[in-house]
């Protein structure tokens, strides 16, 4: 019999478990972190009412203030689900990745690295004057020899809106029209 998780075939229960009382088993507490400081990049989630998990994984301060969050310190989201509705309204302005669930976010990372490379990523830039929106997109692969990361590099939306014109990104004077965000 081999014992290598998850492929054992042996019963993982003991004497002492009852079947009747299975219920609280593998029930994961409720995410309730909005921002997570990462080794190398920040990220944001967001928990509409609708369902599923928001991310945004590579954020800076531009993003941050654009999404009303602190830039050093960690926020928990909000109870009130109209608020938390309202944060992932601004999120889904950045271009964010809807996922069913934080495991299926985290399985795919560590399990299927290819998967998130073959998402889109999709840089908005949202002028200061309040009209329309520039947005680039490009897949994980070729964002490095583009030059993406200097994107990051911005102080401000405006400064973004330059850098995105640069590599190429489109304007969208109605940001209702841009195919890459779900307002």
């Amino acid at each position: 019999m081999f014992r290598f998780w998850p492929f054992s075939r042996e019963t993982h229960f003991s004497p002492s478990d009852s079947i009747e009382d299975d219920t609280d088993w593998n029930v994961p507490e409720p995410e309730t972190r909005r921002i997570i400081f990462g080794t190398r990049s920040t990220s944001v989630y967001g928990y509409p009412s609708s369902g599923g998990i928001l991310v945004l994984p590579f954020c800076n301060g531009v993003d941050l203030e654009f999404l009303r969050l602190p830039r050093f310190n960690t926020a928990e989201r909000s109870e009130d689900p109209a608020v938390e509705d309202q944060h992932c309204a601004r999120m889904r302005m950045l271009g964010a990745w809807w996922f069913i669930s934080m495991d299926e976010y985290i399985t795919i990372q560590y399990c299927s690295p290819e998967k998130l490379d073959q998402k889109m990523l999709v840089v908005v830039a949202w002028p200061e004057s309040g009209t329309g929106v520039w947005v680039v997109t490009m897949n994980r692969r070729e964002a490095p020899e583009k030059g993406l990361a200097c994107i990051w590099n911005a102080f401000s939306m405006d400064e973004r809106c330059e850098i995105v014109e640069k590599l190429g990104g489109t304007f969208y004077r109605d940001p209702a029209e841009c195919p890459h965000l779900s307002l």
